[in-house]
C-alpha cells in the first residue's frame, strides 16, 4: 500500500475532509438536529429527497477519503450534485414567484431551509472542481485515476473525528425519518406534522402518496395548465369547443346581427407572416392597428393598405410568444401576449426625432414616426422595455384579450384544468400595477341553467364600450355583456358565423372580428353593435 502523501495530497485530503464535515455537519446535520429536536421541524418529500442526495454526496467524499479520487466516485458526485440542483430548483420554484417572505418552514441567515438546497449542490460541483486541481502528474492521487486496484489510505485524525461526525448524522436522520415517514412502503408527506417521538401520533399519517405521483411523473411539475388555443397557430389537445350557443349555461333568445360584410386583409407588409392575431381601433386618428403573432404591426384605414408600418425585434426582450389582443390607450398601441407580458406602439409625427438607437433596439424594420410605447432613459440613451401584470388569482391563468376604458387595462382569463374560473384583472394605465382582480359572476336578472356555471366560457376578444364590456366567447359561440365595474355577466347573445375567432375591435355601431377561416385565412367580419 502506498503510504506516501507528499505535500499537495495532504492539502486534498485537508481540502476534501472539511468539505465531506460542512455538507454533513451544517446543512445536514443543522436541519437534522437543530431544526428537528429542538423546533420540532420535519422535512416534507422534496425536503427529503435534497437531503438524502446531501448524504450520498457525503458519503462519496468519505469513499475518496479512504480510497482516493477514483474516477467513478469523481463522477457520481457530480451527478448527485446534478440531481440535488435539479432537486432544489423545483422546491425553490413553487415559492419563488410569491411574495416577499412567503415560504415554508424556518429560515437560516433569511432564506427559507429548502432553498439552500441550491446553494450547497452548486458549492459541491465548485469545490469538486477546485480540488481536482490539487491532482498533479507525478502526485499519488493520479496514480490513483490510472491504477484500477483500489488501495485504501490512511486516515489523519481530523478525517476520523469527521467520520465519526458524518456516521452519527447519517443515523440520525435515518432514525428521523423513520419516525416522520414510517417504514418502507411508507413515504414523506407533502405537508410534514411536526415532530413527536409519540408513535401513537405519528403513524397515523403514515401515507405511501409518493408512489402514485411517481407514477404521473412531469418534469415541469404537475400543475402545469394548457396553453392557449390559436388557430393553425397552437391547438391544445385537450381543448374540445363546442360552437352551438345553446348547449351553454345561459338559455339565450337574442342574436348579434350579422352586417355581412367581410374584408379580406391584403395589406402588402403583412402578407409574409403566417398569422395576424390582433386589431384594435383608435377612435382618435380612425384607424386600425393589425398585430401579426410576429409582432409586425400595420396601421389601417380599410385593410388594404397600411399608413405605418413596424416589426418589432420580438426575439429579444420579455417573452411574448403568443400574441392575444391589442387595445388603443390614446394613441398608445398595447400589444398583449397570452402571458399578461405587453409591449406597444405610438405614432409620432415627423417633426418628432426619434433616437436611432431606440428606434433600431425595438424595430427590425419601420416605415418611420413610430415609436416603442415603452422605454427607459439610461446614461445618454434610451432602452426599450416590456410590460407585465403579476396577478394574484390569475397567476395560474392565460389571457386572451385585451382591452381599456382609459383608466384601466382589463384581462379575462381563459379557464384550464387547474383554474377554471374567469377572472378580470384590471391594472391602471398611469403604471401599469395590478389594480384588482375579481371572480366573474352572473347578474341576478340573467339566469343561468340547471346546475351550470360560466367556467366553461372560453373568451378569446374583448372591448369596452361605454360603461359595458362585449367579451366573445370561442365556445358557445356566445357575445357576453359584462358590467366590468362590478364583474357582473349581464347579457348573452348568440353570434353566429365565426369559424376560429380571434379579437375584436368596436367602431361605434360596428363590431369587426378578426376571424381565423377552417381554409387557413384571416379576414374581418361585421356585426352590428347591440349596445
Amino acid at each position: 500500500m502506498n503510504t506516501y502523501l507528499n505535500k499537495n495530497d495532504q492539502y486534498f485530503y485537508l481540502f476534501m475532509t472539511t468539505a465531506v464535515l460542512l455538507i454533513l455537519a451544517i446543512p445536514v446535520g443543522f436541519a437534522n438536529i437543530y431544526l428537528g429536536y429542538f423546533h420540532n421541524e420535519s422535512p416534507c418529500t422534496l425536503c427529503w429527497f435534497e437531503r438524502i442526495g446531501m448524504v450520498i454526496i457525503g458519503v462519496l467524499g468519505m469513499f475518496i477519503l479512504r480510497y482516493g479520487p477514483q474516477i467513478k466516485y469523481i463522477v457520481c458526485v457530480f451527478l448527485f450534485a446534478s440531481y440535488g440542483i435539479y432537486m432544489g430548483i423545483r422546491h425553490t420554484s413553487s415559492w419563488w414567484q410569491r411574495d416577499v417572505g412567503i415560504g415554508l418552514g424556518d429560515k437560516l441567515v433569511g432564506a427559507h431551509t429548502y432553498t439552500w438546497a441550491v446553494v450547497v449542490y452548486w458549492c459541491v460541483v465548485v469545490v469538486m472542481g477546485l480540488s481536482l486541481l490539487f491532482i498533479r502528474k507525478k502526485s499519488s492521487m493520479m496514480q490513483d485515476l490510472a491504477n484500477e486496484k483500489i488501495e485504501p489510505k490512511p486516515l489523519s485524525f481530523y478525517s476520523k473525528v469527521v467520520f465519526t461526525i458524518s456516521f452519527i448524522v447519517v443515523c440520525s436522520n435515518a432514525f428521523q425519518a423513520l419516525i416522520i415517514n414510517g417504514i418502507p412502503p411508507f413515504t414523506g408527506k407533502s405537508n410534514p406534522d411536526r415532530l413527536t417521538f409519540d408513535m401513537s401520533i405519528m403513524t397515523k399519517t403514515w401515507t405511501t402518496e409518493v408512489w402514485s405521483r411517481l407514477a404521473k411523473f412531469n418534469l415541469l411539475g404537475k400543475n402545469v395548465p394548457e396553453s392557449v388555443f390559436i388557430k393553425d397557430l397552437n391547438e391544445p389537445k385537450n381543448l374540445i369547443f363546442e360552437r352551438d350557443s345553446s348547449k351553454g349555461a345561459f338559455e339565450i333568445n337574442k342574436s348579434i346581427i350579422s352586417l355581412n360584410h367581410n374584408y379580406e386583409i391584403t395589406i402588402p407588409e403583412l402578407s409574409q407572416f403566417q398569422s395576424i392575431n390582433a386589431i384594435a381601433y383608435n377612435k382618435n386618428s380612425d384607424e386600425f392597428a393589425l398585430i401579426t403573432n410576429e409582432m409586425a404591426v400595420a396601421y389601417t384605414k380599410d385593410f388594404n393598405k397600411s399608413s405605418s408600418f413596424v416589426l418589432f425585434d420580438k426575439t429579444n426582450g420579455n417573452d411574448m410568444k403568443y400574441i392575444v389582443g391589442a387595445t388603443f390607450v390614446g394613441d398608445k398601441l398595447i400589444i398583449g401576449a397570452f402571458n399578461k407580458t405587453f409591449s406597444g406602439t405610438q405614432k409620432v409625427s415627423k417633426e418628432v426625432k426619434i433616437d436611432p438607437m431606440l428606434e433600431w433596439q425595438a424595430f427590425k424594420q419601420t416605415s418611420g414616426s413610430i415609436m416603442p410605447a415603452f422605454f427607459s432613459h439610461k446614461e445618454g440613451w434610451y432602452e426599450p422595455s416590456r410590460k407585465y401584470i403579476l396577478t394574484i388569482r390569475a397567476k395560474q391563468n392565460y389571457v386572451h384579450s385585451y382591452t381599456n376604458d382609459g383608466d384601466f387595462l382589463y384581462l379575462i382569463t381563459v379557464p384550464n384544468q387547474f383554474s377554471p374560473k374567469l377572472i378580470l384583472s384590471y391594472a391602471s394605465t398611469k403604471d401599469y400595477l395590478l389594480s384588482g382582480e375579481s371572480v366573474l359572476g352572473v347578474d341576478k336578472n340573467l339566469k343561468l341553467k340547471k346546475d351550470r356555471n360560466i367556467n366553461d366560457y372560453y373568451i378569446v376578444a374583448t372591448d369596452v364600450v361605454g360603461d359595458k364590456m362585449l367579451a366573445l366567447s370561442l365556445r358557445y359561440s356566445t357575445m357576453l355583456v359584462i358590467d366590468y365595474k362590478n364583474a357582473k355577466i349581464i347579457d348573452a347573445y348568440t353570434i353566429n358565423g365565426l369559424e376560429n375567432p380571434k379579437s375584436m375591435a368596436v367602431k361605434n355601431d360596428i363590431i369587426y372580428i378578426l376571424d381565423r377561416t377552417n381554409d387557413h385565412k384571416d379576414i374581418i367580419k361585421t356585426y352590428k353593435n347591440p349596445l
